[in-house]
């Protein structure tokens, strides 16, 4: 039998019993109660749509590339895998998204991908996965990256995922920067031994796709207004863990978290405790009485390089301002606004139908590389008593941006967050003065085998996350000047 939903990007989409199983669990029941943008609305009032609708749509993609494909050659079970990873793909998000993630990270070291697998193999979704004959365990690898071609439409550089959640949040946004020729886009994936590729009849639209993932990152995820909400939300519930999350995880308890019991507790948490920083922080957000930006400096692709969540920066700024620690907030991007040579996979490339083998989209397309010079911001925030005092501090400390800005930090001996293999040669303390560095030309996590440069640099309470802006060819023509911060 089938059945029908009508939702706003698509119109019509279909499922079968087999579909109707999965998503009439409670496990996929709960992202109707966790909105997809967070607490975006205090800049976009209509971005109030949820992840439930967002898993929905990358599931209908997902079935329209495998139809494709089952023409082209690719198994029927195949395609069937795709829908079912492009249904669960976000399972493991807790309380307005990625807000969640922060406070989880810190607390429990554990990311969404992480819980995730584990709700996708650990919970009765995985008795209706077996049932239908497939592995859960094999979906929620793919989920994760870890099975190419298949991964490469769920968790690649174009994939289900971010096409619907740029269509969809435009249009919910009530903008037209994340619009594109999504249909032509989906029919021209090729597959070239266990890669997917988009073929170069399409290029105009694999363009538009990047453009609109550019535009719609710096007018929207990014825009100063939705980052000062999430930074407060995101702190709320950290300051407030205790009220808010959980000791330890295991997937039931996970489940009873969603935006309404988060909330809940939140208020609670304030009223109980009405003088600290998270109640000030919550009821802020509830009155829309936000952070100020104090200072914002430019992040230039090819020039330098960010760390994710510099909590040592915003106790130096705080202690050079003379305000009270917590008071300041640094805010950095989180991810990468064009997935281009910056990915671990390196540059995107497409499919030449003239002479039917793979090459680098750059050498067909002047537009992506021109993106790879993108901009970016890294800013501080504070409150609004506190600003002209923050923006000195910050400008004094953060004025020569070419040079590593890196202060004594303690590392964490006794817990590593998940996936950060402990070192033995690791010092408690350890101190790096200021300097430049010459970089190899890929993306660097301090957790990775690939990296000479960040090996043995202690993280304070998660892996140090740095994200290079620049291109193959602008870090191959010389020395890239490296603005670090931990």
């Amino acid at each position: 039998m089938f059945y029908e939903i009508r939702e706003p990007v698509y119109g019509y989409v279909t499922f079968d019993d087999d579909d109707k199983k999965i998503i009439d669990t409670p496990q996929v029941q709960r992202l109707r109660r966790i909105l997809q943008l967070a607490v975006a609305y205090v800049a976009y009032p209509g971005a109030t749509h949820t992840r439930f609708e967002h898993s929905i749509g990358a599931m209908h993609l997902a079935s329209m590339i495998g139809e494709n494909l089952i023409e082209k050659g690719l198994d029927k079970d195949d395609a069937k895998k795709l829908r079912l990873a492009g249904l669960l793909h976000d399972l493991g998000h807790g309380p307005f998204s990625h807000s969640f993630e922060y406070a989880m990270q810190r607390k429990l070291g554990l990311d969404h991908e992480t819980v995730t697998q584990a709700l996708i193999t650990q919970t009765d979704i995985a008795d209706k996965i077996k049932e239908m004959g497939y592995d859960p365990a094999e979906i929620a690898e793919t989920i994760r990256g870890r099975k190419r071609l298949l991964s490469d439409f769920v968790a690649g550089q174009v994939d289900v995922d971010k096409i619907d959640f740029l269509l969809r949040d435009s249009i919910h946004a009530g903008v037209d920067y994340g619009m594109f020729d999504w249909q032509r886009l989906i029919r021209s994936f090729y597959v070239n031994g266990d890669k997917a590729l988009i073929g170069t009849n399409s290029l105009y639209s694999l363009e538009s796709f990047l453009m609109a993932r550019f535009q719609m990152f710096r007018a929207v995820y990014y825009h100063k207004t939705v980052r000062a909400a999430d930074l407060m939300l995101e702190r709320a519930m950290y300051e407030f863990w205790e009220y808010v999350g959980l000791t330890s995880f295991d997937p039931q308890s996970y489940l009873d978290l969603d935006d309404y019991s988060a909330f809940s507790a939140l208020g609670k948490a304030a009223s109980e405790k009405p003088e600290s920083l998270g109640a000030r922080l919550f009821k802020g957000l509830l009155n829309r009485d936000l952070l100020k930006v104090a200072y914002e400096k430019p992040i230039i692709g090819g020039r330098e390089a960010i760390v994710h969540r510099p909590q040592d920066l915003e106790e130096e700024i705080a202690s050079e301002a003379e305000v009270k620690q917590g008071e300041v907030f640094v805010d950095t991007p989180s991810l990468p606004i064009i997935p281009l040579s910056q990915s671990m996979r390196g540059e995107i490339e497409v499919w030449d139908e003239k002479t039917n083998q793979a090459v680098p989209l750059s050498s067909l397309s002047k537009i992506s590389g021109s993106l790879t010079g993108y901009y970016e911001a890294l800013r501080v925030y504070t409150f609004r008593e506190n600003r002209e005092k923050v923006n000195a501090a910050a400008k004094k400390i953060l004025e020569n941006g070419f040079q590593m800005h890196y202060r004594k930090v303690k590392a964490n001996m006794g817990h590593r967050p998940h996936g950060l293999a402990t070192d033995a040669r690791d010092s408690p303390t350890s101190t790096i003065p200021p300097l430049t560095l010459t970089m190899a030309p890929f993306l660097i996590v301090s957790n990775s085998s690939r990296n000479p440069w960040t090996k043995g640099i202690p993280a304070k309470t998660q892996p140090i996350m740095v994200t290079v802006s620049a291109s193959f060819r602008s870090m191959a023509a010389g020395a890239v000047p490296i603005f670090f911060m931990a």
